[in-house]
């Protein structure tokens, strides 16, 4: 077994057995925390929570978004094209059809690009911005550098990859072994705000509108 296999094999399970691990962990962590009695939690508000979660879904449906239009517009762009690729791009689809026999619709090779190119360009944003911006800086830890360059690389090396541009097996090794390393940093970082969006945000639009008195922030 040549060192493809192995990070296509191996490495690929014990990446996905940590992230699933590790995010059982984290969920029930922030559960535990959620309801700790020491904790100010606000009487529970179906209206208020829920509000929050789907206004969090919505671009400039907040005025936290309003007042950074470019910010939100890029994030929004971003977010899509980061799902949208890994899930609709031809030579992933081609990859699940030989591996479990089934696939679905590709969008076209020109738009995955421009997507990409894109991609590429908001983690370079990101990043200048942590480091330019106070509070962003203030608040921003090792791994949240890491994340945009491991997903900078994940990106790049795929667009490398797909294109046949430069020597392939080594760069596609590389896209293989960065998107390992994103899925198993999802339990220990940021990114794990694609797990427990739904339940942080519920629980800050109660916070807001019970405690607070807000409806938008």
């Amino acid at each position: 077994m040549d060192f493809y296999e192995i990070v296509r094999g191996p490495l690929a399970m014990i990446a996905f057995a940590i992230f699933i691990f590790g995010s059982c962990y984290r969920l029930i962590s922030f559960y535990q925390k959620g309801t700790n009695p020491k904790l100010l939690y606000p009487k529970e508000n179906l209206t208020n929570g829920f509000k929050a979660v789907f206004l969090g879904l919505i671009p400039f449906a907040t005025r936290f978004m309003r007042e950074r239009p470019v910010f939100t517009l890029i994030t929004t762009l971003f977010h899509i094209c980061a799902i949208i690729l890994p899930v609709f791009l031809l030579a992933h689809i081609v990859l699940w059809f030989e591996s479990y026999g089934f696939n679905w619709g590709n969008i076209p090779d020109n738009m995955a690009d421009a997507m990409v190119f894109f991609v590429l360009f908001a983690c370079i944003f990101f990043f200048i911005r942590r480091l330019i911006v106070p509070e962003v800086k203030m608040v921003s830890k090792t791994s949240d550098y890491l994340i945009l360059i491991a997903l900078f690389v994940t990106f790049l090396s795929g667009f490398l990859a797909f294109h046949q541009i430069g020597p392939y097996r080594p760069i596609l090794i590389l896209h293989i072994l960065s998107s390992e390393l994103l899925i198993v940093m999802i339990p220990f970082s940021k990114l794990m705000h694609m797990i427990v969006y739904p339940f942080s945000r519920y629980y800050m639009g109660a916070d807001y509108g019970n405690v607070l008195k807000q409806s938008d922030w």
